[in-house]
């Protein structure tokens, strides 16, 4: 059995509108059929709009932000989650006065070059 956490797996790096670390994914999980991620936002930034083939659901720890999927936007808080279907665009804001935590899940998942380009630093 393998432990996962903060400081054993690769994040996104010294980015300014989020930090997101791969908690389990295709480098660090043989034949992983799932990836599970979690970010941090800080106030007044966001995760850009994008897209991928994976479903993703997103639950949101703590703070508030504003999701976006296609041309619908929601509110949501700690203790909510959204699922976003394949190939669907999406993104979330922090819209708090504290920082966004949320974990996101999906499948399957990411792929060893996707996971490379957006998770490089460990």
């Amino acid at each position: 059995m393998e432990i996962f956490n903060k400081d054993n797996t690769r994040n996104t790096g010294s980015l300014e509108i989020l930090k997101s670390y791969m908690l389990i994914g295709s480098r660090n999980v043989k034949d992983a059929g799932i990836s599970i991620q979690i970010s941090y936002i800080p106030v007044n930034s966001g995760q850009p709009i994008h897209s991928h083939e994976p479903e993703q659901c997103y639950y949101i720890i703590s703070g508030n932000g504003l999701m976006s999927i296609d041309n619908d936007e929601e509110y949501v808080n700690a203790g909510d989650a959204v699922h976003i279907p394949s190939g669907k665009k999406h993104g979330i804001r922090n819209v708090g006065t504290d920082a966004l935590q949320y974990l996101t899940a999906n499948s399957p998942a990411f792929s060893e070059e996707y996971e490379s380009r957006l998770w490089p630093e460990k």
